[in-house]
């Protein structure tokens, strides 16, 4: 995606406190590639998101010192698994969410993804899933596809990657993030000529109506 030559205006941007969040970091961890991608496209958030982190580090900058106790070095290498003064170890691997993380940025990592048949139109990949992390998957539809109607226990990003989508607040396409909270409801419905690609991030399980509905959460695991 491309913020110049020619491309579509993005016209659907992350909430003031998400960039915040993100800003701060201590934005869930799910959260962090969708809003990210859309950084990297839209230079409106970009000054945004910047203002945030200079207003946060100028906020710090006026904290007052804290003495460590003397035995704080002791107390944290012993968290560590270490001894005061011991030789280095080699790092240890990354944690899996941080592997999941880096892969849904990387573009390479996209393109890699093996996607699975979810319903009819609609294929998938979980690319990340965790009780404090949340959830962030790969979805592609078939243009005219629409998803079932859903409502959210949190909040549900999604990122457009490719094509365009439309549900109850309007057209969403490349580059575009739109921010679902709470009770909020949709029917998100795939259109244009190409399929649409979305990277989307939710917390908690989603709602749905219906006996389809709810077949298509339990396929899901959403």
């Amino acid at each position: 995606m491309s913020g110049g030559g020619g491309a579509p205006a993005i016209r659907r941007h992350p909430s003031e406190a998400t960039l915040v969040a993100h800003a701060a970091g201590t934005l869930w961890v799910a959260a962090r590639p969708v809003v990210q991608g859309h950084l990297d496209v839209c230079e409106h958030c970009r000054v945004a998101f910047g203002l945030a982190e200079a207003v946060g580090g100028a906020l710090l900058d006026e904290l007052p010192p804290t003495p460590l106790s003397p035995d704080a070095l002791r107390r944290v290498t012993e968290r560590l698994g270490g001894r005061a003064g011991a030789a280095a170890q080699p790092a240890a691997s990354p944690a899996p969410a941080a592997v999941a993380e880096e892969a849904a940025t990387s573009p390479l990592g996209l393109r890699d993804v093996r996607l699975r048949w979810l319903a009819p139109g609609v294929r998938h990949a979980v690319l990340l899933r965790g009780p404090a992390e949340g959830t962030l998957r790969l979805l592609r539809v078939r243009p005219g596809t629409a998803l079932p109607r859903h409502a959210h226990r949190g909040t549900e990003l999604t990122l457009v990657l490719e094509g365009a989508f439309s549900d109850e607040t309007g057209r969403h396409g490349p580059g575009d993030l739109a921010e679902v909270e709470g009770e909020e409801s949709h029917r998100p419905v795939a259109e244009g000529a190409t399929d649409c690609v979305c990277l989307i991030a939710t917390e908690g399980r989603l709602r749905f109506g219906g006996l389809l509905g709810a077949l298509f959460g339990a396929v899901a695991r959403v």
